[in-house]
């Protein structure tokens, strides 16, 4: 058997996956489906099944999902982060959506009707919470595209910075200081901001 070396460009091995050719599936069979483990792992540990999942029917799933429509999604690969990164976050996102519709669909509505009532703020307290979100999403929009990556994973989609730093490939006090200076960053930029 020929090894597979990674290729150089991640855009050229996105693109060569969503046509189909042999090595480049070969590639993400050995190295990129470990990453979707890895993910699928962090959503059933936040969304806790109430039926057993058989957790390889769910990566093949994750899979069709990718190639299907002649690799649609792959193509929307912009080479703005690591292919593993951007990997990471969309099958976390696709299981995700998955065990919550689940969850949603086997509660029924009558499950429901147990919630506490939402709490209701006044009209003032709304508005100014509109324009905090609106004002951090702003800020969010002018970052680069990696720190972007990491305001995703880290405060979306609530991983720690083992998680981030495996799903990057990085280090972890290289992950931990990147959100540090990020953080900091951020808050420069909303106070400058602020009314």
């Amino acid at each position: 058997m020929t090894r597979v070396e990674p290729p150089d460009d991640e855009l050229d091995h996105a693109r060569a996956l969503a046509d189909g050719e042999p090595a480049a599936v070969r590639l993400f069979e050995r190295t990129h489906r470990p990453v979707v483990r890895r993910a699928l792992s962090r959503a059933l540990g936040k969304w806790r099944p109430e039926a057993p999942v058989e957790p390889e029917d769910l990566v093949q799933d994750f899979v069709g999902f990718l190639f299907e429509d002649g690799g649609r999604r792959l193509r929307t690969f912009a080479g703005r982060s690591s292919f593993t990164g951007w990997l990471y976050t969309v099958a976390l996102r696709y299981f995700q959506r998955r065990l919550a519709r689940e969850r949603h669909d086997r509660r029924g509505d009558e499950a429901h009707l147990g919630r506490l009532p939402a709490r209701r703020h006044d009209p003032e307290q709304r508005a100014q919470q509109a324009q905090t979100d609106a004002r951090v999403r702003a800020v969010v929009a002018e970052l680069p595209p990696s720190d972007q990556l990491l305001v995703r994973l880290f405060f979306v989609e609530g991983l720690n910075a083992s998680e981030v730093a495996e799903a990057l490939g990085k280090g972890k006090s290289a992950v931990r200081m990147r959100k540090m200076r990020l953080l900091e960053r951020l808050r420069e930029q909303l106070e400058e901001e602020a009314p």
